[in-house]
């Protein structure tokens, strides 16, 4: 996509998407407020506006994004309760996106008419369950069978995109899932007075912030 052929209320939106993800970006290890849930939680907001003032996005990616924002909005408070509820707004989010991508893609043939794509195909269902085994131990009972699910469904998606024709969308996705990789590490795997945590924080946010926005603004 040209971002600079877009009409002039596209580009104003995506402009307000991203200076509220970088005034996030700059709150990212800041004590949680209300502020700084309404900068995270707005710069997807507004992608999910953006898909649906063009018109021609899919109502089913227009409500991925609008459940990414109710996750990001979730996920901006500390505690398990917080952390299941915006686990729950992703999972849905993430079922939105395997229903727009198998309805966008060429099903199994496409993925195994490129190399590149089965490499791919290979190392996802190669690190799901190396991820779900790491995590699973680490975590309360409460949590188990949802990160479970939620490690399946993201594995879905990914497949499911690896279907599509569009590398901008594939390469968003992708940088969505890792960005979830990387989350999960870091709230269950990683010391909490590892210095590492704050590289990963930052690394979080910018390819899932990236991700959806290449999402957001590919189709």
């Amino acid at each position: 996509m040209a971002f600079h052929n877009l009409p002039v209320l596209d580009t104003a939106i995506l402009v307000i998407s991203a200076s509220a993800a970088i005034l996030y970006g700059t709150q990212i290890r800041a004590t949680p407020s209300h502020s700084r849930m309404i900068s995270k939680a707005a710069s997807t907001a507004l992608l999910s506006l953006f898909a649906g003032v063009r018109g021609e996005s899919s109502l089913f990616m227009i409500t991925a994004l609008a459940l990414g924002s109710v996750g990001d909005a979730f996920l901006a408070w500390p505690g398990e309760k917080a952390f299941l509820r915006g686990l729950g707004s992703f999972l849905v989010a993430h079922i939105f996106y395997i229903i727009l991508f198998a309805r966008l893609g060429g099903g199994i043939e496409q993925i195994l008419s490129d190399t590149w794509r089965q490499a791919l195909a290979t190392a996802i269902l190669a690190l799901a369950p190396v991820m779900a085994f790491v995590l699973v131990p680490r975590v309360g009972s409460a949590l188990r069978l949802p990160i479970v699910l939620y490690s399946s469904i993201i594995l879905v998606m990914v497949l499911t995109v690896l279907t599509v024709q569009n590398h901008q969308v594939i390469t968003g996705a992708i940088l969505f899932a890792l960005s979830d990789s990387i989350l999960a590490t870091d709230e269950f795997v990683v010391p909490a007075d590892s210095h590492h945590r704050v590289w990963m924080q930052y690394a979080v946010w910018n390819l899932y912030y990236s991700g959806q926005l290449l999402i957001a603004s590919g189709l």
